[in-house]
């Protein structure tokens, strides 16, 4: 105790020391342990996997939500290490989603199973605002998922989803051995813009949605809320040709690209109403890739630029 006094600083810097220390070796050891427990099942041919959770947490950043429409989030799941090791036997789950008091979480459901034929799972959280929210607020979203039969073990994912005021914005949702991703686009833009003068309007001029709905095809031609150009590589993706988007494309901003003597869609436009959503999917030429968009991965694998009504 004399000592202490004497060397109060000095003992106050150790103790902190020593303190630091223990909080490190106690974090590094459950990450340890949780990654001798994975290894020890996967012994046991027991393979239980997410492109998303982890038996050691993951966190991510998102930055797209309006703050004002649901946000979902899509969460795979697989019974498998890789290809030759696949589990034997069903496993069943159950799922937990932790929300703050702003938002309201709904679960597409509170537990499943991965059938050994299937071999993927997953399930959706749906993320409600339940008061006003504004440009650079946060909510953080937790879940997890615990396997039941025949083993026990438990993944989870934190979500950081911070609103970002944007009129327009987009997303990408894909899993591990999806034949397809899908794209979709939400624009929040209430109205349309002259492209082309026609009646009263000239270049330029704003027009209601209900003004827009009363107008010709002819005249609807002329107007737009937001155009979408999407530019991608075909020897990755492959676009769904039936979809409406893509059958009532623009003619400019089209572009092939010849692979081994046969053409294939590398870019293309479209209009997008206003105050609509609206999804395409492409198809993968491996679906070992996830290209989830922005939760995965930090960049899209489809370049999307847009010019929005002012």
């Amino acid at each position: 105790m004399k000592y202490i006094r004497k060397y109060k600083k000095r003992s106050t810097i150790i103790l902190c020391i020593l303190v630091f220390f223990l909080l490190i070796s106690s974090v590094f050891g459950r990450y340890i342990h949780n990654i001798i427990s994975q290894y020890l099942l996967e012994t046991k041919g027991f393979y239980f996997n997410s492109s998303i959770l982890n038996v050691n947490g993951k966190n991510y950043n998102i930055n797209n939500w309006d703050g004002v429409n649901t946000y979902t989030l899509t969460i795979d799941l697989n019974n498998r290490k890789n290809a030759e090791r696949v589990t034997k036997t069903d496993i069943s789950y159950t799922i937990n989603v932790n929300c703050p008091s702003t938002v309201s979480c709904t679960l597409s459901k509170n537990s499943g199973i991965i059938r050994t034929e299937d071999e993927t799972d997953s399930y959706q959280i749906s993320v409600t605002p339940l008061q006003n929210f504004y440009a650079n607020d946060t909510v953080l979203v937790e879940t997890s998922v615990s396997s039941n039969l025949p083993y026990h073990k438990t993944m989870s994912a934190a979500y950081t989803i911070g609103v970002e005021k944007s009129n327009f914005s987009y997303e990408i949702e894909d899993s591990v051995n999806s034949k397809y991703l899908t794209i979709r686009f939400l624009n929040s833009i209430s109205y349309y813009q002259v492209e082309s003068p026609f009646l009263n309007y000239d270049v330029g001029d704003q027009i209601s949605l209900d003004d827009y709905n009363n107008l010709t095809d002819e005249n609807k031609n002329k107007c737009f809320s937001a155009i979408v150009t999407l530019q991608y590589n075909p020897e990755k993706l492959f676009v769904d040709m039936m979809n409406s988007l893509y059958l009532h494309r623009l003619s400019d901003n089209y572009q092939e690209q010849t692979i081994n003597g046969y053409q294939y869609v590398s870019k293309f436009s479209f209009k997008v109403n206003a105050s609509s959503s609206s999804e395409i999917i492409f198809y993968k030429d491996d679906i070992t890739k996830n290209y989830t968009y922005p939760v995965v991965n930090p960049t899209s694998v489809i370049q999307v630029s847009v010019n929005t009504a002012n």
